[in-house]
C-alpha cells in the first residue's frame, strides 16, 4: 500500500519527525522531509539516503508549496515555540506559527494533496480540565500562548481543508518522550530529569511536583500517526496518550526506585501557565484504528536512560586526547 503514496513530513529532521520518517519507510511509503535551512541531519543519519530532503523557510508559503508537489499525504510537525518560550514572546509565536500556516494553507488548492495530518498538543489545547481523563469533545480553553496557537492552527487546517476538498486529521498527543529528544528548549521532563541525573546535577521542578501529565513513548506516538494515514472513520480529532497520569514527583520516584539512580531535587516557584493535571483519553483512537501503546512508563524511561548513558560515555571518549 505504502509504495503507492508519497508522504511529506514537515519538520522531519526533528525528534518526532525522525522517528516518523523511519516508520514510514518501514511501512513502504515514499518519504520526503521538509525542514529549515541547514538543519542538523544527525537524527536521520541512518535513513538519509532513503528519503528526499527539502530545505526552506516555513514562513515562506512558496517553500512549503514546493515541498508539497506530487505529495499524497502531508504530516505537519512544524512549530517554532514550546509552552514556556511562547509566553515570553506571544507575538513571535503567532507570527511564526499561525500566520505562517495560514500563508500556505490558503494555497493548498495548488497541490494534489489528499490528506493533511496536523500534530497539535493534547497537553495544552484543553486548558484546565473539567474532568480527567480528557476526551476530544472536552472544551478547549488553553491558558498558554502555545496552546492558543496550536488550537488556532487546528481551526485553519479544518477550514481550508473543507473549503478545498482535502481530508484532514488532527492529532493531540500527550507529553512525548524518547531517545534523541532536544533537552535544552524547556520541554521534556523525563529526558531533562534523566540527563541531569547522569550529570549528577540537581533536578529543578517548578512548583511542588504535583503537576500531573500522561506521557507517551515516541515510537508509540508515531505508530498512531501512521495509523491515521489510512483511517476512514468519521472522526477528525484524536488524542494520543497512555491514559495513565504521573506527577513530576512520580517521575522522581521511578528514577530513584526503579532505575536505582540517586536524585537531588530543587523546587522552584510554580508557573501560572502550567495546567495542574492533564490526562488524555485515547479510547477514540483505539476504537477506530486498533492502536494501543506498547511501552509503559518504567520501561520507556529505562530505554531513554540507557540511551543517554551510552551517549554521554561516547561523547566523553571522543573528547579524550
Amino acid at each position: 500500500m505504502g509504495k503507492q503514496q508519497r508522504v511529506l513530513v514537515l519538520g522531519g529532521l526533528g525528534f518526532i519527525g525522525s522517528y516518523l520518517s523511519r516508520l514510514l519507510l518501514k511501512e513502504d511509503y515514499q518519504v520526503r522531509i521538509f525542514d529549515k535551512l541547514y538543519g542538523s541531519r544527525n537524527l536521520i543519519a541512518d535513513i538519509q539516503e532513503k528519503v528526499e530532503i527539502e530545505e526552506g523557510d516555513a514562513e515562506r508559503p512558496e517553500d512549503i508549496l514546493r515541498s508539497l508537489r506530487d505529495v499524497d499525504i502531508a504530516i505537519d510537525l512544524i512549530h517554532t515555540t514550546v509552552p514556556g518560550a511562547s509566553m515570553q514572546d506571544p507575538a513571535y509565536d503567532v507570527q511564526t506559527n499561525v500566520a505562517a500556516h495560514a500563508g500556505w494553507l490558503s494555497q493548498l488548492h495548488k497541490a494534489r494533496l489528499r490528506r493533511i495530518i496536523y500534530v497539535s498538543s493534547g497537553g495544552t489545547v484543553y486548558g484546565i480540565p473539567q474532568k480527567n481523563p480528557i476526551g476530544e469533545d472536552h472544551p478547549t480553553e488553553p491558558i498558554s500562548s502555545y496552546g492558543i496557537t496550536k488550537l488556532a492552527i487546528e481551526k485553519y487546517i479544518a477550514m481550508y481543508a473543507n473549503i478545498q476538498g482535502i481530508d484532514y486529521r488532527i492529532c493531540r498527543p500527550a507529553n512525548v518522550y524518547g531517545e534523541g529528544q532536544h533537552l535544552h528548549v524547556g520541554q521534556g521532563a523525563i529526558g531533562v530529569f534523566l540527563e541531569q541525573c547522569l550529570k549528577k546535577q540537581p533536578i529543578e521542578i517548578w512548583g511542588d511536583g504535583t503537576v500531573s501529565r500522561d506521557y507517551i513513548y515516541v515510537a508509540d506516538m508515531v505508530q498512531a500517526i501512521v495509523q491515521l494515514i489510512a483511517h476512514q472513520g468519521v472522526s477528525r480529532v484524536f488524542n494520543i496518550s497512555s491514559g495513565v497520569g504521573h506527577s513530576l514527583n512520580d517521575i522522581i520516584t521511578i528514577i530513584q526506585d526503579d532505575l536505582q539512580i540517586p536524585v537531588k531535587v530543587n523546587y522552584a516557584k510554580a508557573r501560572k501557565f502550567d495546567v495542574p493535571v492533564n490526562i488524555l483519553d485515547s479510547s477514540r483512537l483505539m476504537r477506530e484504528t486498533g492502536w494501543k501503546p506498547q511501552i509503559d512508563m518504567v520501561d520507556g524511561m529505562r530505554i531513554v536512560y540507557n540511551y543517554f548513558k551510552t551517549s554521554l560515555q561516547t561523547n566523553a571518549s571522543s573528547d579524550m586526547p
